[in-house]
């Protein structure tokens, strides 16, 4: 296929689909809308995509006062711009060449043309100033608020991804911020591990202090694990009463010591409700760790996790348990054939 036939393909390609969207939009398709549209599917504007991008992501609606301005300040003027550059240099070399031969011979006539000239480039540029001072205006406007509108919707996903009773990570973040260290693991070789941290005798908090409790004792152990890890850790609530520490280049061994820290550290604590004044006691927590194996699902890690903190449960609780644990029952069978 020649060049210009895959352009008539792809222009074909992107007139469909600027139309497409034109009506699903429910505006007219004038000239100014078209243009628009098709520049924003030729992906050649970043600021016209991000902008539309923007406005659609909010359920804006299009009219053709709200493309006459998208088209002013994304298509129209980039182009203008251009012309006027082009106009410009082609001013300054006539100037150049008039100053050249006025060196030369002396002639007053060419520094008339020289006059001339440059009080003709003032004049356009004073013109241009003032028939686009309204339009300006109106297009820092529009700039505000897509600004605005770019800042809430970053602030919307980060209320997505945070949990709203300790403000840490949620089970969703939790799941983003694991995937991109397994990828970062990946690519370094470097160790991955985490936690999996569970209060233990969560349910008869609640049922003897009251779910205002349960929730003083969840915030209360976020805050206890955020204060125990650092760096590029990242802590999460996974679900209930159960806790996720990813912990990047962080051997198991290394793991399994920060979670025996964070045992001693809860378990030091004397809790008292804030809501009744009475004393909750102490709480522990049972941990499991487990550290990535290079290439696997993340799943098979999180089930290990997972695995031994139901051994550390089973074993009594106020318990960390690690994934090597769950070898030694295969070891003692081994050991007994």
């Amino acid at each position: 296929m020649t060049q210009q036939a895959e352009y008539q393909q792809k222009s074909r390609v992107l007139s469909r689909q600027t139309l497409s969207l034109i009506e699903e939009l429910g505006i007219s398709a004038s000239p100014v809308n078209f243009s628009v549209f098709y520049s924003y599917f030729e992906e050649t504007n970043d600021d016209l995509v991000t902008a539309i991008d923007i406005l659609r992501s909010n359920n804006r609606a299009f009219d053709d006062l709200q493309c006459h301005e998208l088209h002013q300040r994304y298509v129209q003027q980039p182009r203008e711009q251009e012309t006027i550059e082009t106009l410009t240099a082609d001013l300054r070399d006539q100037i150049d060449h008039v100053l050249d031969q006025f060196s030369k011979d002396g002639d007053q006539a060419y520094l008339a043309d020289v006059k001339n000239a440059l009080n003709a480039v003032l004049s356009a540029a004073n013109h241009s100033d003032d028939a686009n001072d309204h339009l300006e205006n109106r297009l820092d406007e529009i700039s505000s608020e897509v600004t605005r509108l770019r800042d809430d919707l970053e602030k919307m996903k980060n209320e997505a991804l945070t949990d709203g009773l300790t403000g840490i990570a949620n089970r969703k973040a939790f799941d983003e911020q694991l995937r991109n260290a397994a990828m970062t693991t990946m690519e370094s070789g470097q160790e991955l591990s985490m936690l999996l941290v569970d209060v233990d005798f969560f349910k008869r908090i609640n049922d003897s202090f009251g779910h205002q409790a349960g929730d003083q004792v969840i915030r209360l152990m976020a805050n206890t694990l955020t204060q125990n890890v650092k760096g590029r850790d990242i802590t999460a609530r996974y679900g209930g009463e159960e806790f996720a520490v990813i912990l990047p280049d962080t051997k198991l061994e290394d793991a399994e010591t920060l979670a025996e820290n964070i045992r001693h550290t809860v378990e030091a604590l004397d809790v008292i409700s804030e809501n009744r004044s009475e004393v909750i006691g102490k709480i522990t927590v049972s941990v499991g760790v487990a550290c990535y194996q290079l290439g696997e699902p993340l799943a098979r890690m999180i089930e290990r996790a997972d695995q031994a903190l139901y051994l550390a449960k089973s074993g009594g609780r106020n318990l960390v348990m690690t994934e090597n644990d769950l070898l030694v029952p295969l070891k003692k069978s081994a050991a007994k054939a």
